[in-house]
């Protein structure tokens, strides 16, 4: 018997984040799916300020959803460690691993942020990454993980 289906977002308070939060329960919606929602501290105390700010704006992003959030499991997190890796590791069993696009771009070339190109190449599931409202994009870039040759 296969498990529930499980999408993976990151979300850090951004405009971007708050994008990638909205297209993974969107999907999760289409695909019968549950959300993992994580706010990702780098300092190393979970009884810090910083957590507890992590916990409040992860908290205000998944109740800014409103109805768009009906019908679809939101589990909240805030892991301690650094963005991109945390990401890739608790996405690990996911069926799918949304991200905000920082990105710029720079002569032409679409440049990611640190986080978005760690996961894209990192991780096992497929990664989308949502790109900021207005961007030149038609929609969400997504790159499914190559399988490893043995």
């Amino acid at each position: 018997m296969n498990s529930p289906s499980r999408i993976v977002v990151g979300v850090d308070g951004s405009p971007a984040a708050k994008a990638a939060l909205v297209w993974a329960v969107q999907e999760a919606k289409r695909t019968n799916a549950s959300v993992l929602a994580l706010s990702v501290c780098q300092l190393s105390q979970s009884s810090s300020p910083f957590a507890d700010t992590h916990r409040n704006e992860l908290a205000a992003a998944v109740d800014a959803l409103g109805m768009t959030a009906d019908g679809v499991r939101i589990d909240q997190d805030v892991p301690f460690g650094q963005p991109g890796p945390t990401l890739v590791a608790l996405s690990q069993d996911a069926d799918l691993l949304v991200v905000g696009d920082h990105g710029y771009t720079r002569a032409g070339v679409l440049v990611m942020s640190a986080v978005t190109s760690f996961c894209l190449r990192h991780a096992r599931c497929p990664v989308v990454a949502v790109p900021l409202e207005g961007a030149h994009h038609d929609g969400p870039l997504m790159l499914r993980p190559e399988t490893p040759v043995r």
